[in-house]
């Protein structure tokens, strides 16, 4: 085997890694952060992971996602396929879909959709990661989100016999996307993780255990605002 990994497509590589061999304990380490993340970030040779983010297998999209959100690839050449996660059966894409789009930026009326969503996903993680997004999210961003979810966006079109059932569950939606972006308001006006835990005792703990596992992100998106609204003012 040739020590250059750069010699070796992006497909072996990956064959290489998952292949069963043993090939030395840096080998996987250093043919995926040295070699195919490097090529993924220039958006060179995308369609291997593409072709994971598209697979049957949920193991493999799984594999996918995290790569995703490892290698960060130019997001003009992949939002087509990431949106897709956001509809994942699988709690993991979902969530990764949500890292992605907090770490590159991506933002677009059919992404404000799926944001909202998230929101109101049942799996607590994914919910957590989506106001951590907000909390991230530059002015506008945020502003048009908040729009999006108060209109509805990521519902779901409940349907029972009974139609008071029907308004129940359409009401607890509603009161758990404004929950949510209340808690991502006060998180960006600088209000403390455990104050707001302790006023608001309808949200579940773990959204707050993992928004308080965030606390040091938050307050760098606080303080990327700050200077960016010193910068604006000028002198």
């Amino acid at each position: 085997m040739s020590s250059d990994l750069a010699a070796y497509t992006t497909n072996d590589l990956l064959r290489m890694i998952h292949g069963g061999e043993d090939l030395g304990p840096d080998f996987a380490y250093n043919a995926l952060w040295g070699t195919v993340f490097g090529r993924w970030r220039k958006g060179i040779d995308l369609d291997s992971l593409i072709e994971l983010l598209q697979s049957e297998k949920s193991s493999e999209r799984q594999r996918g996602a995290w790569y995703l959100d490892e290698a960060s690839p130019p997001k003009d050449q992949i939002a087509d396929i990431v949106i897709k996660l956001a509809d994942d059966p699988i709690s993991h894409c979902r969530w990764r879909f949500v890292a992605y789009v907090t770490n590159s930026g991506l933002y677009s009326d059919a992404i404000a959709d799926r944001l909202a969503a998230s929101l109101l996903d049942l799996d607590l993680y994914v919910r957590a990661e989506t106001i951590f997004w907000a909390v991230w999210a530059d002015d506008a961003n945020f502003d048009h989100f908040v729009g999006v979810v108060l209109s509805g966006a990521g519902t779901k079109p409940y349907r029972f016999r009974n139609p008071q059932t029907t308004a129940f569950w359409r009401e607890s939606e509603r009161k758990r996307a404004a929950r949510g972006i209340e808690i991502a308001q006060r998180l960006r006006a600088g209000e403390s993780i455990a104050s707001i835990r302790e006023s608001v005792p309808e949200e579940d703990s773990y959204s707050f255990d993992k928004l308080a596992f965030l606390d040091h992100a938050i307050k760098r998106a606080l303080e990327r605002r700050a200077q960016k609204a010193n910068a604006a003012s000028g002198p």
